[in-house]
């Protein structure tokens, strides 16, 4: 894991500005002039999601551990690799990236507090949770990696606009080859516990899928957005920071087992990805 926590922000930086080359102001106007998608995302992610964890931590009667990795996934912000996905599955590039950073950049101040009201409600006598300054500074360097290179990237754009367009092409294939390569990697050097992982959590990750899922597209037709929007936000209220995840539960918890299930999806959630993706494909959606 240490290659990634090295190589994963440059790798990311990378990606998002790269990302950035496709996209012009006028897009985040026009979020701006009917925000709908953009406030359903947010609901769906700050609100939705961790209703969802609260339920089955509530409900089920899984070991401890198990269910504070639970609450854990489910109050993270989305992964820095769905702006990334969003694109190649036909999605709104822009409202992806405005979902990221607004739940990346607040993260260090919903995380501590849904996880501590859960502590509160489930473990009254138990709390170990400290508001440790730590989430500051992580938060910001998420909010690096997401938004200061999506910037440039627009301000290149918008400044060199025909030499973005000849870059474009090259920067995209080459985006591609380094999120492979970074996820490579982290499966790679994580490959011995990946067994322990699905074992210890891997099943009971599944429910929060199948949850997330389903709310998010109910909601999306429920709100009749237009099939791009809804993809956007499928993608961000499934697709989880496991690595934001894992660092945070590195902080706040001292048992490793708090971290398994955060681990395990992690992993698992770009299989769903995959699925949904081929499914999209078969139904020749995209």
């Amino acid at each position: 894991m240490e290659f990634v926590k090295l190589a994963g922000p440059a790798g990311m930086f990378f990606i998002m500005f790269s990302l950035a080359l496709s996209i012009k102001t006028e897009a985040f106007k026009t979020i701006a002039k009917n925000p709908l998608s953009f406030y359903l995302g947010l609901v769906t992610q700050c609100i939705g999601m961790p209703l969802i964890g609260f339920i089955i931590a509530l409900t089920i009667p899984f070991p401890k551990e198990i269910k504070v990795g639970i609450v854990l996934i489910t109050c993270l912000p989305s992964a820095v690799t769905s702006n990334y996905i969003t694109k190649k599955l036909g999605g709104n590039v822009a409202l992806s990236i405005s979902l990221t950073a607004f739940t990346s950049f607040f993260s260090f101040i919903t995380i501590p507090l849904i996880v501590k009201l859960y502590f509160l409600v489930v473990f009254a006598d138990e709390s170990t949770i400290i508001f440790n300054t730590d989430l500051i500074p992580t938060s910001l360097r998420i909010f690096a990696i997401v938004t200061v290179p999506v910037v440039l990237g627009i301000i290149f754009n918008t400044i060199f606009v025909e030499f973005s367009k000849k870059i474009d092409p090259i920067f995209d294939k080459l985006s591609m080859i380094v999120f492979f390569f970074i996820i490579g990697i982290a499966i790679y050097q994580d490959i011995n516990l990946i067994p322990e992982y699905i074992r210890f959590a891997g099943i009971k990750t599944v429910l929060i899928f199948i949850l997330a899922f389903l709310m998010s597209v109910y909601l999306t037709k429920l709100f009749k957005l237009i099939r791009r929007d809804s993809v956007t936000i499928i993608v961000e209220t499934v697709l989880q920071n496991g690595g934001v995840g894992i660092v945070l539960g590195a902080i706040m918890f001292d048992n490793v087992k708090f971290i398994f299930p955060v681990a395990a999806y992690a992993l698992l959630q770009y299989l769903f990805i995959l699925i949904y993706f081929s499914y999209m494909r078969i139904s020749k959606i995209i």
